[in-house]
């Protein structure tokens, strides 16, 4: 009896048996033929099967319930779909199959496969004529072992391959490509049928025997070779970042800033070690928009000081970050802010990590310095004289008194004296800064921000090296 005339026993009609022909070159296997989207539901129905639910239902069976054992369902996917293999085709010598190896082995009976060695060889091959590495994966069987990674790995080494992607067939949860239908074939439908039977009778004895223990122990009566229950206490451990709050009385550090005409205040809440550990912004008034932002900002870094974040690290991250506001601002050690956002990192930089003045202040001349003079007397002779010799000596009246009052007070008195000492400092930074003072209509440089100087008809930044207003 051909498969045709038994379907036709079965049921199907002429039209529904064409259908199904027309559908076979599309399915790899047999089984997706009859599945519940693909049978006629008045089949189903006729045996008590609800259409709807068979297509909600992943294990459903359309060949199996039409009688077919999973014997015979193999033997028809190997007639009518094929074996997916050339292994035992007709016509084919031994010699013939290297030609037509795969990646993994074909069907469900192949055994042949390109071997790893053979993808990594034929990369090797390749390599010296490619400058990255090559995207080919490394297919394994299913069955490779650590070992075999190690070795493709350590071939890939020895033969100067800049990369290699391994896979394992089986390694995922689901995959593109399988080369294996995802059903248990059995031997023996009927063989499966009494496995099951026996299995619940074995645990309906089983339920019963607990059953009975049970109402042994409501009685009184104990038991001791009835089931034993052990409570287990399962502790786990979660792993949460630590924060590191400030105390409630803390010392704390406030400095007033100006960038372009925008005024602010800065305040910092110190750790007993004088580490920084949050920060306030106040500008502008209240409900402002610019405000809100700054305080927002404020608020986020005052949580990542708190949980450890590294201030060097917040610095590098928001520092010389360019938006408006930007311009002059008071301070000199940072003359000129791209930012808000820019200034406010700066200065801390400056404040709390060591070094950070001295690498990003800009170099200045010696400030000017105020020192003591040596105490100078003040001596008046005790008589006032002529300075010409030929003249008499006159004596004035009423004066020696006078005199002796002016003596005691000048003899009394310190004289400071103040004195400015500049050192000039022959260093470029200095001369950058002096030449910015003589040209104040320079414009700041479009790429850092720094002060330019006029070089002839263009204007040259000292910071960057950048040149601007020439073609």
């Amino acid at each position: 009896q051909t498969f045709r005339a038994w379907l036709e026993a079965a049921g199907y009609t002429s039209d529904e048996l064409v259908a199904l022909e027309n559908m076979l070159p599309t399915v790899f296997e047999i089984g997706f033929a009859f599945n519940a989207w693909s049978m006629p539901k008045r089949l189903l129905e006729a045996r008590d099967v609800d259409p709807d639910a068979a297509r909600t239902d992943p294990t459903f069976n359309g060949l199996r319930l039409l009688g077919l054992s999973s014997s015979d369902v193999a033997a028809l996917n190997e007639s009518i779909c094929g074996t997916q293999m050339i292994e035992g085709a007709p016509h084919f010598e031994d010699e013939h199959l290297d030609v037509f190896d795969c990646a993994n082995r074909c069907g469900t009976r192949g055994t042949r496969f390109i071997r790893p060695e053979g993808h990594i060889r034929m990369m090797a091959a390749a390599q010296p004529f490619i400058s990255g590495a090559i995207s080919k994966t490394i297919n394994l069987p299913n069955e490779a072992a650590v070992e075999d990674i190690s070795a493709a790995y350590r071939l890939s080494w020895e033969l100067g391959l800049k990369a290699n992607a391994l896979y394992r067939d089986g390694s995922k949860l689901s995959q593109p490509l399988n080369t294996k239908s995802d059903a248990i074939v059995d031997a023996d439908d009927d063989t499966d049928d009494d496995a099951i039977d026996a299995a619940r009778d074995e645990v309906a004895v089983e339920v019963a025997a607990v059953a009975a223990a049970a109402g042994a122990s409501d009685d009184g009566t104990d038991d001791a070779s009835g089931p034993q229950y052990i409570e287990r206490i399962v502790e786990r451990i979660v792993e949460r970042p630590l924060r590191r709050r400030l105390a409630d009385t803390r010392a704390s550090l406030t400095h007033r800033f100006n960038v372009a005409g925008h005024e602010g205040y800065l305040t910092v809440g110190l750790y007993q070690d004088g580490s920084p550990g949050e920060l306030f912004i106040t500008m502008s008034k209240e409900g402002s928009t610019i405000g809100g932002l700054m305080d927002s900002l404020g608020t986020a870094i005052s949580v990542a000081l708190q949980y450890g974040v590294p201030l060097e690290s917040l610095v590098n991250k928001f520092a010389h970050q360019r938006f408006e506001p930007q311009g002059m601002t008071t301070n000199r050690d940072i003359p000129f802010a791209k930012s808000l956002v820019d200034y406010i990192f700066r200065w801390m930089g400056m404040e709390f990590i060591p070094g950070y003045r001295e690498t990003n202040a800009p170099r200045r001349a010696e400030s000017a310095r105020t020192e003591s003079a040596p105490s100078a007397r003040t001596t008046m002779p005790a008589r006032l004289s002529d300075d010409d010799d030929d003249g008499p000596n006159v004596i004035v009246p009423h004066a020696t008194q006078k005199v002796d009052r002016i003596i005691r007070a000048s003899v009394e008195r310190e004289v400071r004296v103040k004195t400015t000492r500049e050192e000039v400092v022959a260093s470029p930074d200095a001369l950058s800064h002096s030449t910015a003072v003589l040209m104040g209509d320079a414009p700041a440089c479009d790429v850092c921000g720094s002060i330019t100087v006029r070089n002839g008809t263009c204007y040259k930044c000292m910071n960057c090296g950048n040149s601007m207003g020439c073609s």
